[in-house]
């Protein structure tokens, strides 16, 4: 380990990967057997972070800028199994930002006040 870096590099390289499409399909697979078979429904934090191969802080800002949805069970934030696959084949998909380009593109009418009788 070099000095001054608390983790291994080679054990960072693996947690930051990239996900390829083919892993992203067989995490989804893997999410929905768990849920299927009833063995799992909820993920903590932690642990999208671990399928997602992101940080924890990567995480809390995602849900913050409403990319993914988390639910507040007894002060402990959980994303649900479906949130997490749709993250997961929708991970380049920028279909938000393309639709706020588009309308900000779009003519708009001046707002009139309506006429008083």
């Amino acid at each position: 380990m070099a000095a001054g870096e608390l983790f291994e590099t080679d054990e960072l390289k693996q947690c930051r990967s990239p996900l390829t499409r083919a892993d992203r399909e067989e995490a989804v697979r893997g999410i929905i057997n768990l849920a299927r078979h009833g063995a799992k429904y909820f993920y903590t934090l932690n642990q999208a972070a671990a399928a997602l191969h992101c940080t924890y802080d990567e995480i809390l800002t995602a849900i913050s800028m409403y990319r993914l949805d988390a639910v507040l069970f007894l002060s402990a934030y959980r994303v649900l199994w479906s949130d997490l696959c749709g993250y997961l084949l929708d991970w380049d998909d920028d279909l938000e930002e393309a639709l706020d380009e588009y309308l900000r593109t779009i003519a708009r009418r001046p707002i009139t006040s309506p006429k008083s009788a």
